[in-house]
């Protein structure tokens, strides 16, 4: 993945391949994961690993994901600025499921302990 920083590219290959375990182990043990479109009744903050990797788990039951296109991704000191386009599946009918992505994510000691997720909730109508 062309400017990507390596523990970024290695984790999203990981989710790729379903390995929620590899995705997780860029998180610091308090790092917090927010969703700011969330749309109402689902989350919008979630402290903690354990927490962010229970919310996460159950996707992997209703979204293959595939591969990223990148569009633009900055570097400014401890925080990483991405934007992509996932190009997945959805589980149960196999049908094609685009999600635009901005990511605000931070580090601390090599560990992210803040990740602004910028999805749009309202592509997964499909889902």
């Amino acid at each position: 993945m062309t400017d990507v920083p390596d523990w970024l590219a290695t984790a999203i290959e990981a989710w790729v391949k379903g390995d929620l375990d590899g995705w997780m182990a860029i998180y610091a043990e308090d790092a917090v994961h927010e969703f700011p479109f969330a749309p109402p009744g689902a989350p919008r903050r979630v402290e903690g690993q354990a927490a962010i990797a229970k919310l996460l788990r159950p996707l992997q039951q209703h979204i293959r994901f595939g591969r990223f296109d990148l569009g633009r991704v900055r570097q400014i000191g401890d925080e990483t600025i991405l934007e992509a386009t996932g190009h997945h599946r959805v589980v149960a009918t196999d049908t094609p499921l685009d999600l635009d992505y901005v990511w605000f994510i931070t580090r601390h000691d090599g560990k992210v302990t803040h990740f602004r997720d910028y999805m749009n909730p309202l592509q997964l109508s499909g889902s």
